[in-house]
């Protein structure tokens, strides 16, 4: 009875605070109220009705939630006070409710308060930068993980000082490291408080930089990330996309946008050329250079805008435009002139996902197919748009006329893509068969079956991967493995993504909201299963052969929270390939490469521990003598480091194999053809290869 009045107190309290809020709405204010709630609307109901695991939205849900959203706008704890947390734990157990009834109170109070803190903060940060810091005095500043929120404005003004001071402290560092070496400490101290002033202005500047930017981000910027702290507690795989956010994934599927291919940057508040796309409209224009400063853009040669200081993403999307549509930029250039330039809008591509192939002659004159497959790209609105399916059947073809004798797929960081993709390249190797099992539940699962594509490649076939392989690319490595039909190498396991996601438009049935575009929610409707019946979830799909890796094992599914669990389903009955030839081959290949692995392994644990050494420090000393000593003893380490790296390089990365590009020659191709060289594998990929043709 007592906690029902309290919790009817508090309700009130709520209710008073947002009459409050809002009766200093403006119409446009007004406007973004009614939309957000209409997003919250609809992802609760989609993910309701369609999420393949639904959770409990409880007082627990909430609490996550609450921290979670927290740790996403303050994650060092530098903004908040404790007297803030404190008043808004009032909401710590209404998220829950909040999320239900699409109500945006608590958002709507905790970024009020945020923006607060910027200003306050922002304040106290140039304040202490006014002043040299007393580089003499022993203190520590620490990255660890830091529990508490300043107490009051006292603590929160000490926290900013360590931290500044240890910002300046790492830009006079890395000015002593630009001159030559100084080994004597007395040389050291003069040049390090010489350089204070000139790397306190630096930092300055750089703080400037960064509460401009954090000040221009909108409201709707701070409201997606609060969306997905809540959907994320379904699975790791379900997100929201804001309109803008749609559109940087559109162009992540597909590879493909319209405008005039420009990557840019946000250089102090000017839209900043850093790259021009090959190929692209403003690339043969010849007009524009990297270094070039857009300040006005008009979107149709009509009315101009002025884009200085404006949020990047913005600037962005009034640059871009439909194909055959023109944009005048008014450009400052890097000598300092001010020019005109008009182009026409095109397709342009990001040719660094697409599929790409190479021919191998190895040295008994046989010839082989090597494949990179960086993504299973498609256009997600543009069915006849490039996709991964034609450009794979495409690259196989014209491997086929040279005569090949094997073909090796990379599929190493390949992270997925579209479920349609896979099932077809699958069949290029197995022809139309079944390929992997969907399902809600081990009791309600479907079949997918190849049905639009005969076997293409019948020959030897290695299949790369890692721990980044992921989704799309372990359906294609699982169904090669369980129908014996080529051999698997790489990491022991990959990624461990076995769920399906689909794509929601949420202004789908909300005819009367023609305002503005709402994005789109990603959210996980499947499973998938192997045909021999295990999900690929968190288990991934483990190796024929397995070579060592240098990367983190703790990158991968089952290390993220709210992943699914693993189970399985009835296996499909087929067909296997010569297993008893595959079994051969990977015992001849375990025998060549146990001595060198044994040998790689040490030496990637010792580039691992130094690099653990940069990368988990943790305390720094804000003590000129003791960064002296710290610097000496960082030099050694990275020292170590180059030498162990170069020596891989040079041992493994240099083999006696000619490389003959037959598809797309550009300088992504070139560039490619670098980093095969550094494959301290690609011998073992062709001798693979060699025991397929040669073994009986």
């Amino acid at each position: 009875m007592e906690n029902s009045k309290i919790r009817k107190i508090k309700w009130i309290i709520i209710g008073v605070f947002i009459l409050f809020l809002f009766s200093f709405c403006s119409s446009s204010n007004e406007e973004e109220h009614v939309k957000n709630i209409i997003i919250l609307k609809k992802i609760y109901k989609t993910l309701c009705l369609s999420h393949i695991n639904p959770i409990n939205v409880n007082n627990d849900f909430s609490e996550t939630v609450y921290k979670k959203y927290f740790e996403k706008l303050d994650s060092n704890k530098r903004f908040f006070l404790q007297k803030d947390i404190n008043s808004l734990s009032l909401y710590k157990d209404k998220i829950d409710d909040f999320w239900i009834h699409a109500d945006t109170t608590f958002f709507d109070i905790i970024i009020q308060c945020f923006y607060q803190r910027i200003k306050e903060v922002e304040s106290i940060c140039l304040d202490i930068l006014k002043n040299p810091f007393d580089f003499n005095k022993k203190e520590v500043y620490s990255r660890e993980i830091d529990f508490s929120y300043p107490k009051n404005k006292t603590e929160c003004i000490d926290k900013w000082r360590k931290y500044l001071k240890y910002l300046t402290l790492s830009e006079i560092t890395n000015s002593i490291k630009q001159k030559e070496k100084i080994s004597n400490r007395k040389i050291w101290k003069d040049i390090f408080f010489n350089a204070e002033k000139e790397s306190r202005r630096k930092v300055k500047e750089y703080v400037e930089e960064y509460f401009r930017k954090l000040k221009i981000r909108k409201k709707s910027d701070w409201f997606s990330i609060y969306v997905n702290t809540i959907i994320s507690q379904y699975d790791p795989h379900t997100n929201y996309f804001s309109p803008k956010e749609k559109e940087i994934f559109n162009l992540n599927v597909s590879g493909q946008t319209e405008g005039i291919g420009i990557e840019l940057k946000d250089e102090k508040g000017y839209a900043t050329v850093v790259n021009i796309v090959i190929g692209s409209p403003a690339w043969k224009s010849k007009k524009i250079d990297v270094g070039d400063k857009i300040i006005k853009v008009s979107k149709d040669l009509n009315s101009e805008e002025n884009i200085v200081g404006m949020l990047l993403d913005n600037s962005i999307r009034l640059i871009k435009g439909k194909k055959g549509t023109k944009v005048k930029l008014t450009i400052q250039k890097n000598n300092g002139f001010v020019e005109e330039v008009i182009l026409t809008r095109d397709i342009v591509e990001k040719k660094e996902i697409f599929a790409k192939s190479v021919l191998i002659l190895d040295n008994k004159k046989y010839k082989y197919g090597l494949i990179f497959l960086p993504e299973f790209y498609f256009n997600p609105e543009n069915k006849n748009g490039r996709n991964a399916t034609d450009d794979i059947k495409k690259i196989i073809q014209e491997l086929k006329k040279e005569n090949i004798k094997g073909i090796i797929l990379d599929i190493r960081n390949n992270r997925g893509g579209s479920l349609s993709s896979v099932i077809d390249i699958a069949g290029f190797f197995l022809g139309k068969v079944p390929i992997v099992q969907t399902g809600k539940s081990p009791n309600i699962k479907k079949i997918l079956k190849n049905n639009n594509h005969k076997i293409l490649w019948e020959g030897p076939l290695v299949v790369i991967v890692n721990e980044q392989s992921a989704s799309a690319s372990e359906i294609l490595s699982a169904a090669i493995k369980d129908y014996k039909r080529g051999i698997i190498i790489g990491s022991e396991q990959t990624y461990g993504k076995g769920t399906v996601q689909t794509i929601y438009p949420l202004n789908r049935f909300y005819f009367f909201y023609k305002k503005e575009e709402l994005g789109i929610l990603k959210f996980t409707m499947n499973k998938f299963y192997r045909i021999n019946g295990d999900s690929t979830q968190l288990k991934g799909v483990n190796s024929d052969i397995i070579i060592p890796s240098n990367r983190s094992s703790k990158l991968i599914e089952k290390y993220h929270q709210n992943s699914m669990k693993w189970d399985q389903v009835d296996p499909v009955s087929i067909k296997t390939w010569d297993e008893k030839k595959l079994e051969k081959i990977k015992i001849k290949s375990i025998n060549r490469l146990r001595k060198n692995n044994k040998l790689i392994n040490k030496i990637y644990k010792n580039m691992q521990l130094l690099e653990n050494k940069f990368l988990n420090k943790k305390t720094y000393s804000l003590n000129w003598r003791d960064s002296y000593y710290e610097n000496l003893i960082t030099k050694k380490r990275k020292k170590h480091f180059q030498k162990l790296k170069k020596y891989l390089n040079n041992v493994y990365g240099k083999f006696p194999i000619n490389y003959k590009i037959i598809i797309d020659k550009n300088e992504l191709e070139k560039k490619w053809i670098e980093n095969l060289n550094k494959d301290f594998y690609i011998s073992e990929y062709v001798n693979i290869l060699r025991d397929f043709n040669e073994i009986p």
